[in-house]
């Protein structure tokens, strides 16, 4: 049987507001019940069975090296072609859930995009 997480129930008050048509709704306190739910893990994990984003190049890039070694990798990877080194890394921060790593692909990203814009 699967594991189940208890969460607690709360209360809270809404604050008066008026919509798009001119009706006002009132102030109301919210009472939300506990209930139990399914354990889905820890978060901003996904299970290997459900992780969808499969890279078809590995390109040996870490986020603790440095930015002249993650963008050469990179681009040796994928054979000297600017702009599938900038998608595949832009794809890589995209599913990424960790920020620094998101930030680093983020950034070679726009640095392969900004060097394929020069050479065309």
């Amino acid at each position: 049987m699967a594991k189940k997480l208890k969460v607690s129930g709360t209360t809270y008050k809404r604050k008066a507001w008026t919509d798009r048509f001119g009706h006002k709704h009132p102030a109301k306190v919210i009472h939300r019940k506990g209930y139990l739910t399914k354990d889905r893990g820890v978060p901003g994990r996904t299970p290997k069975s459900r992780r969808w984003y499969k890279p078809t190049t590995e390109m040996g890039w870490r986020k603790d090296m440095s930015a002249e070694e993650r963008r050469e990798l990179a681009l040796d990877a994928h054979g000297g072609d600017l702009l599938s080194t900038a998608r595949a890394l832009l794809a890589l921060s995209n599913v990424s859930t960790d920020d620094e790593t998101k930030r680093l692909a983020r950034s070679d990203a726009d640095y392969f995009f900004r060097q394929y814009r020069k050479a065309k």
